[in-house]
């Protein structure tokens, strides 16, 4: 029985990360790059590529980072200020959920059935550690290790999503990262962080 086709998305205004791929193979990355148009055209962009990409290739999934709380245009209250302080930019989440939106619908009408996923939850999977000192760096390292040819932290980001969804879809297909893999990851990272001196300490 062949392994279910998984689409992975790290959706963003300025550079979506794209991961696909049979559960248990090497994904294939690419980026839809939205920076420099308004936030109309960047998710015309996407769905457009959505549509596009669909006619060739033809994904059972679509997995796509769940998008930020609105809880958190709240914010938090600033008693220097004396005023709230904003722990999120409303208008960056907006124009995320509308490109989810776009996702979904597009997904729909292509009968591709989408799911989201918690990107702490993604990362703990694939990393062993779901809130890593700069994550995206961090995945891309994990993808470099596995040999994935992930070009930049969005697609990383993606394939973390891709892997984790590989998981829950396909999981006697899916290859598995060791902990020992993750480890490694890890220490090299923290080592990063630490700088030469303090590593040696």
């Amino acid at each position: 029985m062949t392994a279910p086709l998984i689409l992975a998305l790290d959706i963003s205004k300025s550079n979506t990360g794209v991961a696909f791929g049979r559960a248990g193979e090497r994904p294939r990355f690419l980026s839809i790059k939205g920076a420099d148009v308004d936030n109309t055209a960047a998710m015309m962009k996407l769905g457009s590529w959505l549509i596009e990409w669909t006619k060739v290739e033809k994904p059972e999934w679509l997995y796509f980072e769940a998008g930020i709380n609105p809880g958190a245009f709240v914010g938090e209250y600033d008693e220097e200020r004396g005023k709230v302080r904003m722990t999120s930019n409303p208008q960056t989440t907006i124009t995320l959920s509308k490109m989810i939106g776009v996702v979904e619908f597009v997904a729909g009408m292509k009968n591709i059935a989408t799911r989201t996923a918690n990107v702490q939850t993604a990362r703990k999977a694939f990393l062993g550690k779901g809130r890593p000192h700069n994550p995206k760096k961090h995945a891309r390292a994990m993808c470099d290790l596995l040999g994935w040819p992930a070009k930049n932290g969005d697609e990383a980001d993606a394939a973390a999503v891709w892997y984790w969804a590989a998981l829950q879809v396909a999981p006697r297909a899916a290859m598995l990262v060791t902990p020992m893999q993750q480890q490694k990851i890890i220490s090299l990272m923290d080592s990063a962080a630490l700088g030469p001196k303090e590593a040696r300490a």
